[in-house]
């Protein structure tokens, strides 16, 4: 059994969620937590992959033919767990992370380069979010159709409106962790540095001009009002 087997864990199938941006959800081994995976096109026709799931073979097959995956985004360490197999499957594509999380990605795989430095040549603006300890980036992409989309990782969880079952989820909705789009208890606890530079920052995204999509890595996607979505999330 190969390396990329051995990652493949159940999965939906993918999604189009807009013009030029797909996401799969995943599962992950012994935690009901869900996961989710967010493939972008660029101008140039290249494929960026954010948060990589492994997928089975028919899942990879509908992935390549959305055109070739460039680049792989580790977003934090805690999302690096099938980033090796990307690298071995996609030799080729640039493999990425934030600056603060490149120690801790090479424990796992080589690194080609930070998303500060490449992601802005690709027209994607890359925040560094005020408020919270040095951790992720949250991602403005344009898309196809001249929206944006705002893409975060674990700053933001959105498992109110589908919460896992069974005895993990209801552990995951004691831990705080269901609920609706916010900052759950444990990332308050290991990222939240200054409520009110959080707040800002949120109150900030959401006057983002053309904002249509919110993604993040655990939960639903939000599409449509986004603004009043990360307002909502603000006054938590």
């Amino acid at each position: 059994m190969s390396i990329w087997d051995n990652h493949v864990l159940p999965h939906d199938e993918l999604e189009q969620l807009g013009p030029g941006l797909w996401q799969v959800t995943g599962s992950l081994d012994k935690n009901p937590l869900p996961r989710n995976m967010q493939i972008w096109r660029a101008p140039s026709g290249g494929l960026l992959i954010h948060s990589a799931i492994c997928l089975d073979e028919a899942g990879m097959a509908k992935v390549d033919a959305l055109g070739p995956v460039q680049w792989i985004v580790v977003p934090c360490p805690m999302h690096r767990t099938d980033a090796l197999p990307y690298r071995k499957r996609y030799p080729d594509a640039q493999l990425l992370c934030p600056v603060a999380a490149k120690t801790k990605v090479e424990e796992v795989v080589s690194v080609d380069g930070d998303c500060e430095s490449v992601l802005p040549t690709l027209g994607i603006t890359v925040l560094d979010p005020k408020g919270i300890k040095p951790f992720e980036l949250h991602l403005l992409l344009p898309l196809e159709d001249g929206t944006k989309a705002l893409m975060v990782t674990d700053t933001l969880f959105n498992l109110g409106h589908n919460p896992p079952g069974g005895f993990g989820g209801w552990m995951l909705k004691l831990m705080g962790s269901v609920k609706p789009l916010g900052m759950t208890r444990i990332g308050r606890w290991l990222l939240l540095e200054d409520r009110a530079l959080w707040r800002e920052h949120l109150e900030q995204l959401a006057e983002t001009e053309n904002l249509h999509l919110l993604c993040m890595a655990h939960g639903a996607f939000v599409q449509g009002d986004v603004r009043a979505a990360l307002l909502e999330a603000a006054r938590q």
